[in-house]
């Protein structure tokens, strides 16, 4: 299995989202929900990372982070496996708790940044289990409308965009419950960067040469999840539809990605050259 996206940096926004195994819920009780939080609250203290907004659903958790020092992976190995071991020891249970390593897009702020924490803060409406967001316990919401205190959570980001005092969180509530579109749809996204197109490019370049295997994988997933074909046979196709499918992911991580073609062909364990015939070739 491939791994899931892994984005890591200095100086980074992420988007940080996990599912329970099989879908399953990952809280039962009240207590779990705060025991996640209380965990949250410590691992970010130690690993000085900011929490800009979260959501906290029965079944899936969205994070949104600031790691100053590239610290993310070590984070959620400690909050996530923490969490896992109090979830199983209370409910005496044995297993999985969260169904995969965590997704993880990284994201600009500023325009991106502010439609994501409202698509984070959406989540109970879109589940049908509230009309406004300030009735569900479990996000951050609150604290942006002025009606609990920040606490370990770092919203200035966000609301300082929409002024100061009580007219921020009054502006901040309209852009929440209002029905304006954004720029992404972050349900049906799967892209590993979210910005405009110099930021992808500028994240991109940072990407260290250490780092380049683990984010072959993860472009390798997203295509797999695009194309909806096993990286195995992006990898070996077999076949003419499967070479055809190949070559269309070539494309992809020319066009969307800005990849070159030694990058592609690093990908895919093929020579440079024959990426260079398929790009010059193939017009989908």
């Amino acid at each position: 299995m491939p791994r899931q996206p892994r984005l890591k940096g200095k100086g980074l926004y992420h988007h940080i989202y996990a599912w329970g195994n099989n879908r399953n819920a990952i809280f039962k009780d009240t207590k779990h929900y705060k025991q996640y939080l209380d965990f949250l609250k410590d691992y970010t203290s130690y690993y000085k990372i900011k929490v800009i907004a979260y959501a906290l659903m029965k079944w899936h958790v969205h994070l949104f982070l600031f790691d100053p020092s590239g610290k993310v992976s070590e984070l959620m190995k400690c909050l996530h496996g923490g969490y896992a071991k109090f979830f199983n020891r209370i409910l005496s249970r044995v297993g999985h708790v969260f169904g995969e390593r965590f997704n993880n897009r990284v994201v600009q702020l500023n325009n991106y940044g502010l439609w994501l924490s409202r698509y984070i803060h959406r989540q109970p409406i879109e589940a049908g289990l509230v009309k406004d967001p300030k009735d569900y316990p479990w996000i951050s919401y609150r604290v942006y409308i002025g009606l609990a205190p920040k606490g370990f959570l770092a919203p200035e980001v966000i609301l300082d965009q929409f002024g100061r005092g009580k007219d921020a969180y009054q502006r901040y509530q309209n852009f929440v419950l209002g029905v304006e579109v954004g720029p992404v749809d972050w349900d049906e996204s799967s892209d590993l960067i979210t910005g405009d197109e110099k930021f992808v490019k500028d994240i991109r370049g940072l990407i260290n040469d250490k780092d380049d295997e683990e984010f072959d994988e993860d472009l390798l997933e997203v295509l797999s999840k695009r194309l909806k074909v096993k990286t195995d046979l992006l990898l070996n196709p077999t076949g003419r539809t499967m070479r055809r499918l190949r070559h269309k992911a070539f494309v992809m991580l020319q066009k969307k990605y800005g990849l070159s073609a030694t990058q592609i062909a690093r990908i895919f364990k093929v020579s440079t050259m024959a990426v260079v015939k398929v790009l010059k070739r193939c017009r989908y």
